[in-house]
């Protein structure tokens, strides 16, 4: 079961089955949606407030481009 747990500032945690999710809009001149999985560490920095949220989302596109994934194209 999907439950949204913290929603703020255009970015949302999702715990689904026990794995939790930040979805975020990742477009410029138009919304983009993208979910992604985070740790629960991560999931606590991001509920944490807007900077830590940002430092957050930073590292995981870095994570995603490194493994060849581009962080700036929807994937909901």
């Amino acid at each position: 079961m999907r439950k949204v747990i913290y929603d703020d500032g255009g970015i949302a945690i999702i715990n689904s089955d026990g794995k939790l999710y930040i979805r975020y809009d990742v477009g410029a001149h138009q919304i983009k949606i993208r979910e992604d999985e985070i740790s629960e560490d991560e999931a606590n920095l991001a509920m944490a407030g807007t900077a830590e949220a940002t430092r957050v989302l930073c590292a995981l596109q870095r994570r995603l481009q490194l493994s060849g994934i581009d962080p700036y194209v929807s994937n909901v």
